[in-house]
């Protein structure tokens, strides 16, 4: 398992990335690791299934949380999460019949990089067991597809 760099410097405008109803504390831990490895700290976790803070997410974070933690708010409701956001793209895997503009994550990084990079972004990615629905993808201005 890859390390975590604590030494890497946050950035200051970074983009937010929002957790609506996770599962597992693990995984929060482990996006809080990630996250810290490029310079992030925004996280938003909105209503997670297992009480946050909690010793499995910090345990996985893996000296993340000490970094990021007055970074990271806890949200019950979605709204409240969104409120400091001016962009949002929402991540699923699946084709969905939305009217929405779908984007590969590579589309997605030009598109932020070439009109809103000055802007609050936010990424939100859904429960490990179904993913967002579509009214949470309604809420988006772009879904990114994942190809996985």
């Amino acid at each position: 398992m890859a390390g975590t760099n604590k030494k890497n410097k946050l950035i200051s405008n970074s983009p937010c990335i929002i957790l609506k109803d996770p599962q597992l504390p693990e995984n929060i831990g482990m996006c809080a690791r990630s996250m810290l490895n490029y310079g992030f700290s925004d996280l938003r976790i909105v209503n997670p299934k297992k009480t946050f803070p909690n010793d499995r997410a910090i345990s996985a974070s893996a000296g993340a949380f000490d970094k990021i933690v007055k970074h990271t708010r806890v949200f019950s409701k979605f709204e409240e999460a969104m409120k400091s956001v001016q962009i949002l793209f929402a991540t699923s895997v699946r084709v969905r019949d939305l009217e929405k503009n779908i984007l590969t994550p590579r589309e997605a990084i030009k598109l932020i990089i070439n009109k809103y990079k000055y802007r609050k972004i936010g990424f939100l990615f859904g429960p490990e067991k179904a993913g967002l629905n579509n009214t949470d993808l309604s809420e988006a201005n772009f879904i990114i597809q994942i190809p996985t």
